[in-house]
């Protein structure tokens, strides 16, 4: 069973179970006819929830890869691009290396951010849902991502209307052994426990691995990475990766990496949907201001309290806990990694499209 627990562009990822990609021969067929009409049927429900003006803001398409696979949503791009020159892949080797230099150096993180989720079906250029909120990390596997604000679109423009949502969003911590995914509306939270490889310094394995952890040999065989020209004006870098493996390209279709010149740290993913083409341009984009990382503390007490706050996941007696301990792939029987396997698409989506 594969599930995700998305971080801003960084998602945690639990392999519960191992389950074959692509269907035999003989059920190919049937299996691309189920996934094209489970797709269809999503994105029905999707656009009918929109329309109705759900506060939450149009639902995320929950998919595992096999069926993005079999639906024609995900597709491992073929060389996307023409190989690049010497040149360029000198330019582009010096800025993997620094970058990874740069990640890590961090022993904690935080930063405010801002994202806007476009949904052509709500708006054809405007966002669907603007959120703000906050990111934390401290290495090795600790981090935190909770949403504050909420405005969902309520009259399209120019200019468009928003309105705040009296739903609150998203809001996980990851305390190095379990994610808790913690549901305020309904007060429920969910405790996934992770698979022993991705705790630790395996949390760069996850499946958009570009906020903590880099690796430059790692982010080469897993994408077809290259330099691409910033905006006007930005003295940012800005790569683009298009993924390898079918895994990664039932949640994404390429990813946007913006890089500040200065700390050669993101400050900006742009991730495009699987589904995501010119005419349908389903994306999001995460912002990320007031970055700070392993900044000094007045004394040992002052962070030690910090890192209590950090951590914390103690919640109030009313709150319903539901414990997912991992499973070993060998323990987990067919019926029951059929009913698991989900994966859900991460953001996407670029500032200058704003």
């Amino acid at each position: 069973m594969l599930r995700f627990t998305m971080l801003c562009g960084c998602s945690l990822l639990s392999t519960f179970c191992s389950v074959p990609l692509l269907a035999q021969p003989s059920s190919q067929s049937s299996q691309q006819q189920q996934a094209r009409a489970q797709y269809q049927q999503a994105m029905q429900q999707q656009a009918a929830a929109a329309a109705q003006g759900s506060a939450q803001g149009a639902p995320v398409l929950v998919m595992d890869p096999a069926t993005a696979a079999a639906a024609g949503v995900a597709r491992v791009a073929q060389a996307p691009f023409e190989a690049l020159n010497e040149e360029q892949m000198q330019y582009l080797q010096t800025v993997l290396n620094v970058w990874e230099q740069q990640t890590a150096k961090i022993e904690r993180y935080q930063c405010n951010l801002t994202r806007w989720q476009y949904d052509p079906s709500i708006d054809d250029t405007a966002p669907a849902t603007i959120d703000k909120g906050i990111l934390k990390y401290s290495t090795p596997d600790k981090g935190l991502f909770r949403i504050d604000e909420r405005q969902s679109i309520a009259k399209r423009g120019p200019p468009p209307e928003y309105r705040p949502s009296d739903k609150h969003g998203e809001y996980w911590i990851c305390d190095g052994e379990y994610v808790h995914i913690l549901d305020r509306d309904e007060k429920k939270a969910n405790k996934l426990q992770l698979p022993p490889a991705m705790r630790g310094n395996g949390i760069h394995n996850s499946p958009l691995p570009f906020l903590f952890g880099v690796k430059a040999n790692e982010i080469q065989q897993r994408y077809w990475i290259r330099p691409v020209k910033a905006p006007a004006g930005s003295s940012d870098v800005w790569l683009e990766a298009y993924p390898k493996r079918v895994d990664d390209a039932g949640n994404y279709s390429r990813v946007q990496v913006v890089l500040d010149a200065n700390q050669v740290l993101p400050k900006a993913l742009i991730v495009f949907m699987p589904n995501w083409e010119p005419q349908h341009p389903h994306r999001e984009v995460y912002e990320f201001t007031e970055r700070q990382s392993n900044w000094s503390f007045l004394s040992a007490l002052k962070e030690g309290l910090f890192m209590k706050e950090f951590i914390n996941t103690k919640l109030p007696g009313d709150w319903q806990v539901i414990v997912e301990p991992y499973i070993e792939p060998q323990e987990a029987g067919p019926a029951e990694q059929a009913a698991a396997q989900r994966v859900a698409q991460p953001p996407v989506a670029a500032p200058q499209r704003r």
